[in-house]
């Protein structure tokens, strides 16, 4: 029996390892070159990198589904330290006190970015460096492999 990989299937684990990379990215303190991604590959990029967010949100020890998801201080001081323009800043800040949809006049890209700079440092606010990239690795290799 031969097994193949479908198109969407490669687009699928490219986009989805692409996000985790960028995430281990930051929490590195670099920045990778921009993959080239299809744009079906962006697309899952950009999902997983939401979903990596609203997983670090419901990691947080404080977490409640009736009250507002405010990012802990400590990831507020590391987002001090990274370089961002304006429009993704704005979008960082509005996710870090869980407010509104800034997103709507985003690009993918920066949309991608304002997801996993606020993953990375809600990760931050919870763990240590080397236990958050533990954990990402983990989520890597099983979507990597998908």
């Amino acid at each position: 029996m031969t097994t193949h990989t479908r198109p969407a299937d490669a687009d699928q684990v490219a986009g989805e390892t692409a996000a985790v990379d960028l995430v281990l990215a930051y929490l590195a303190g670099t920045l990778p070159a921009a993959p080239a991604l299809s744009p079906l590959a962006a697309d899952y990029m950009e999902q997983q990198a939401s979903g990596l967010l609203s997983g670090a949100v419901m990691l947080d020890p404080g977490f409640s589904l009736h009250r507002r998801a405010v990012m802990p201080p400590a990831g507020l001081a590391w987002l001090e330290n990274v370089a961002m323009s304006e429009p993704v800043a704005a979008a960082v800040r509005a996710l870090a006190g869980d407010g509104g949809d800034r997103f709507s006049f985003l690009s993918q890209e920066e949309r991608v970015m304002v997801l996993a700079l606020s993953t990375a440092a809600r990760l931050t606010a919870l763990y240590e460096p080397a236990e958050s990239a533990r954990r990402l690795h983990k989520v890597r290799a099983v979507v990597s492999q998908a």
